[in-house]
């Protein structure tokens, strides 16, 4: 028997499981376990409008998001079909094998796209279905334990990677067919119901942006058709209502502080990664031990904007509840509304100016910073507080929601996290795990 240094394959095989191969479960047929195009055959110069889309890192997560369909680049037809060996479909996996290694996706049956080419950054892997379910292998694969033994085995130093063979050369465990499809079975509800989740909070964030819109750029708020728009320096408003800077309107705009990293700390600091798609992540907040003046100590309704560097500069999210002590780092901006009744109304302001946010950096390449003084600068509309007031109270309850249905697939993610490699391995029995399911439900 080999032994292999994965972690989730040190103790004894449960009745009827495997020890296989990437190479001994790959599909029979031709092209079932390709690395991507060479060199820059696809590179951006052949990119068009809507084609065939390619595959690239942003498609593909460690956090078991299966596969993330957006930000596509295209090619043409006639470009896609002189790399049919690197083409994937439903149920294909697909690694990053360069880069950002141990990011797996596997292409989902219900779209958006029926195939795909995949990038010359990454692994093509299309399994025996007589041996294996393609769902199994991706939870076998995205399970954290095996991205470190890939990633253990990565070669290259300024850039790691993996080779076709190294990929090929991967131990696979694999139960019964039975056992695997109750396996997928529980993973898979943890899955769905972090996903009607997700669809919950994207419905009630349209539905806030929505509200909004209509109220505060349409101008179409309740009793609209009996207020007058003036003409103003900066552009018509509704009677009554001003330009103002968020300066005016906010008790504090400042950037956070200078971490002193401690894991031993209970102090958590936010910094830039975990401001993405405009909502506030913990998952890549770390713990620091520096004390935390009064004033940078974040507090419910605080907006936060990344204020440095490139890519991420100009996010924006809003923090609903906080922990104690909890802080952003200095490459973050907090901007405070000055009266809590404005909190919704400045929220959502500040969310829509992302992409101006994202324009107004200065500095050079990679240096790029938004300061406070700019921010503090910006102009926007102000209606009168009675509207800012009813806008509050409509959207309060939907943003709240929001936060609830957010924290309720953070707990459903982080369950299902823990479940994953106790399941994987063996080491907990399908009769068991399904027991915690059905209390987690």
């Amino acid at each position: 028997m080999i032994v292999h240094a994965h972690p989730l394959l040190q103790g004894p095989l449960r009745p009827g499981w495997q020890l296989s191969t990437v190479d001994a479960i790959k599909a029979s047929e031709k092209h079932s376990c390709v690395a991507g195009p060479f060199g820059s055959s696809i590179s951006s110069k052949f990119f068009v409008e809507a084609g065939v889309p390619i595959i690239r890192g942003s498609n593909l997560s460690m956090s078991l998001d299966r596969f993330i369909c957006k930000d596509f680049a295209f090619i043409s037809k006639d470009t896609a079909d002189k790399f049919t060996a690197q083409t994937v479909s439903a149920n294909d996996l697909v690694f990053t094998c360069w880069g950002t290694i141990g990011q797996v996706g596997i292409i989902p049956a219900n779209g958006p796209f029926k195939s795909y080419v995949i990038s010359n950054k990454q692994l093509k892997l299309r399994v025996n279905c007589k041996i294996v379910d393609p769902l199994y292998a991706y939870y076998f694969f995205a399970c954290p334990e095996t991205v470190q033994y890939i990633r253990d085995r990565a070669i290259g130093s300024a850039v790691p990677g993996i080779n076709l063979g190294i990929l090929k050369a991967l131990p696979v465990l694999v139960p019964p067919p039975e056992e695997q499809r109750r396996i997928i079975s529980i993973l898979g509800a943890y899955d769905d119901l972090i996903e009607v989740n997700r669809q919950r909070v994207a419905l009630l964030e349209d539905m806030a942006r929505g509200l909004f819109e209509e109220w505060f750029v349409r101008f179409r708020f309740p009793g609209h058709e009996a207020v007058a728009i003036v003409d103003t320096a900066d552009g018509p408003l509704p009677e009554g209502w001003a330009w103002k800077t968020i300066g005016d309107v906010t008790s504090y705009v400042n950037r956070g502080l200078a971490p002193k990293y401690d894991e031993t700390s209970s102090s958590l600091v936010i910094n830039q990664k975990c401001i993405r798609d405009q909502r506030l992540s913990f998952q890549h907040a770390r713990k620091q031990s520096k004390a935390v003046p009064a004033d940078k100590v974040l507090r419910p309704g605080d907006i936060l904007i990344n204020s440095t560097g490139v890519g991420t500069l100009g996010r924006v999210a809003q923090a609903e509840e906080v922990s104690e002590g909890l802080t952003v780092d200095s490459h973050v901006t907090i901007v405070r509304p000055l009266f809590e009744a404005d909190r919704d109304f400045l929220g959502m302001q500040l969310l829509r100016l992302q992409p101006l946010f994202e324009d107004m950096g200065t500095g050079a390449t990679g240096q790029t910073e938004l300061s406070r003084s700019a921010v503090s600068a910006l102009s926007i509309t102000w209606p009168t507080q009675k509207f800012r007031e009813a806008f509050g109270k409509q959207a309060r309850p939907i943003r709240t929601l929001v936060s609830t249905l957010m924290d309720a697939n953070a707990r459903l993610a982080a369950s299902r996290d823990l479940l994953l490699p106790r399941l994987i391995s063996g080491q907990l029995s399908v009769a068991d795990a399904e027991r915690e399911l059905q209390e987690a439900a």
